[in-house]
């Protein structure tokens, strides 16, 4: 696949958008901060950068802080290219790749060279980004303006053939780091171990990672984000379980991807089993035009009907989702967009004016409720939780005498199970982009 090409008409499609954007709101211009490294109270050492994502979406330039990107209808993008001397930190190196020929590019070596490169004129120009102050003097409502917010925001959904591309390829490199892991979880390594070898062989830095790993052994598998990290082996009989959900990056894009492993055959290896198939179904029944909150409810109809099966709750499995009964085993939503960020934006929105869908208080961590359109990227990840929380809520409440507490209490060493894969919607079907990643890493396995 030729990135260059593809980077081009990515770059055509942004100055549409922005250019549309910019009229819609009423600016002439805008400029995209790349941002700036954050201290912690009291300290002189910054936490990692994390680039704004507005400015990663025209430039994969992730570790250029102070940059500015300045867009105006029908021109050429500019970019403030910052480039300090240095010798405490690395500086960037000269601008090169296949993105250079789209920009006319400044150096500045300083703020007041930053300051001196931007327009003389800033009056109808709008800013996106956290550090406005070392910029210049921008009115509040020129800061962020929500309309101009939502619209970028609506359209980012829309991934162009560079960005789908992209996420392709950060799946591969979480497919090859989410093996390894799963290799040393069966050689009976702690979950320091398997991060180690995540990290290895998707060959990131941690704080390269999209989000923090989650890899949660036993009944860690029970917390939704754990991020702890044991260093103490367990002895073999005292392994029951995986849950790893973890991801990677490429060129600012992001991969999301959650396996479940038992450590032994049995029950709790024939749950994970079945809430793969879940997954699967769920993603086979991904088309263009339907509504992805209910495409969440029949996750949990499926997932009822498992709690029913294996015999977690005696009812039918309608009577667990209208009773509210499956929320306690499925607390979270079914999926979320994913792009620039993990969590990417616009789950809500109902138009590019920035109108939102209303909130489901059955569903307060569901981030996606919008129709399924083509080049929509989003994740696909049921599960079934055994959390103490939950599970105590449960017994207090009214449904508390259909539980099976007997099952229920053996499964709590197990944590939990959740399957994850990020997929994209074309014309003609559904990539599920994580599965292609683990073929072609796993030697044909999904």
């Amino acid at each position: 696949m030729n990135l260059d090409l593809l980077y081009r008409e990515h770059i055509a499609e942004l100055s549409a958008r922005s250019a549309r954007a910019l009229e819609n709101s009423g600016y002439d211009r805008l400029l995209i901060h790349a941002g700036a490294p954050r201290v912690p109270f009291l300290d002189d050492n910054s936490y990692p950068f994390r680039t704004n994502p507005h400015f990663k979406h025209w430039l994969p330039l992730l570790e250029h802080p102070y940059s500015v990107l300045v867009i105006s209808a029908g021109d050429r993008p500019q970019l403030i290219y910052f480039q300090p001397r240095d010798y405490w930190h690395k500086p960037p190196t000269d601008p090169e790749g296949y993105w250079v020929e789209h920009f006319d590019i400044v150096l500045a070596t300083s703020p007041e060279e930053i300051s001196a490169a931007l327009p003389a004129d800033l009056e109808r120009c709008a800013y996106i980004g956290e550090n406005s102050q070392l910029l210049g003097g921008f009115r509040a409502e020129q800061i962020n303006p929500p309309q101009l917010i939502a619209e970028l925001h609506y359209r980012r959904v829309y991934k162009t053939d560079y960005e789908i591309e992209c996420l392709r390829r950060a799946n591969r490199s979480a497919a090859r780091g989410h093996t390894a892991a799963r290799e040393v979880f069966f050689d009976g390594g702690t979950e320091l171990d398997i991060h180690h070898a995540y990290l290895g062989d998707a060959e990131v830095l941690e704080c390269e990672l999209p989000y923090a790993n989650i890899v949660a052994v036993n009944q860690h598998g029970s917390i939704l984000h754990y991020h702890g990290a044991e260093r103490e082996l367990l002895r073999s009989e005292d392994i029951h379980s995986l849950v790893i959900d973890a991801g990677a990056g490429y060129r600012g894009y992001a991969s999301d991807i959650t396996r479940s492993y038992a450590y032994r055959d049995g029950e709790y290896a024939e749950l994970v089993e079945a809430v793969d198939a879940v997954q699967r179904a769920l993603v086979d029944e991904v088309r263009i035009g339907v509504d992805f909150a209910e495409l969440h409810w029949r996750a949990h109809l499926y997932l009822a009907e498992l709690l029913s099966r294996f015999e977690f709750v005696h009812l039918e499995p309608e009577d667990i989702v209208a009773q509210g009964i499956s929320r306690s085993f499925f607390p979270c939503g079914l999926g979320h967009f994913i792009g620039l960020q993990v969590h990417d934006v616009g789950g809500y929105l109902k138009s590019p004016g920035g109108e939102e869908y209303p909130r489901d208080p059955k569903a307060p961590f569901l981030r996606l409720v919008r129709k399924v359109e083509e080049r929509q990227a989003f994740t696909i990840e049921p599960g079934i939780y055994f959390s103490d929380m939950l599970l105590e809520e449960l017994a207090q409440g009214p449904d508390a005498s259909r539980v099976n507490w007997r099952k229920v209490d053996e499964f709590r060493r197990y944590g939990g199970v959740r399957v994850e894969d990020c997929v994209v919607v074309h014309a003609d079907g559904v990539e599920n982009q994580s599965r292609d990643a683990f073929r072609a890493t796993d030697g044909g396995k999904a």
